[in-house]
């Protein structure tokens, strides 16, 4: 098996999707909340893009500036991958959130994003006290994660969620990394076709 990376003409990103599916369900409250997030913002499974910021990964604060622009790079990248499409944001600030409401109205975006009365979305195993919160704490970057998950294309940055929401989505290879290793990656020239 570990010679072969295409054993039986199935890749592992061509069956994550579904087999994850098959084995795994969110808890009812959590599925509640994405059944009625899904809703609230038109957002059908496998019809829309989706991008995750990830400003504050290997630390606590980041330059608002460098934020808006990675927020920014993300959404026009998913926006490119899905023209058309709505696009769904899953950020781990709040600052992202709010720089995501004013490009949607400038530009005229078709943008979602789940909102809770979370401040910051929790970091599973990052979070201070993390053992001894709630479970629903946690409801919020669950709900991020299976919204992520039912995209067809995503831009994604740094960090295992964003690429965890990637395989778990419609169509693995509709992606683009538009943050990595602290550099901000324009859109490919492909993206734009």
């Amino acid at each position: 098996y570990n010679n072969q990376t295409d054993v039986g003409g199935m890749l592992f990103q061509d069956v994550y999707h579904h087999l994850f599916r098959l084995l795994f369900r969110p808890s009812p409250p959590v599925a509640q909340l994405v059944e009625s997030a899904m809703t609230r913002m038109g957002l059908v499974p496998g019809e829309y893009a989706a991008t995750h910021i990830r400003a504050l990964y290997g630390r606590e604060k980041r330059k608002e500036e460098e934020t808006r622009q990675i927020t920014i790079n993300g959404v026009n990248c998913a926006s490119q991958l899905r023209p058309g499409g709505p696009v769904y944001v899953a950020a781990d600030t709040q600052y992202a959130i709010q720089v995501v409401q004013e490009y949607a109205t400038q530009q005229n975006l078709p943008i979602a994003y789940y909102t809770s009365d979370v401040e910051e979305r929790l970091h599973i195993d990052k979070a201070e006290n993390w053992t001894l919160r709630s479970p629903s704490d946690y409801y919020a970057t669950f709900v991020d994660l299976y919204l992520l998950g039912q995209s067809r294309c995503m831009a994604y940055t740094n960090g295992g969620f964003g690429t965890f929401g990637l395989v778990l989505g419609y169509n693995s290879s509709c992606s683009v990394r538009h943050f990595k290793r602290k550099i901000i990656h324009e859109c490919p020239e492909w993206v734009y076709k």
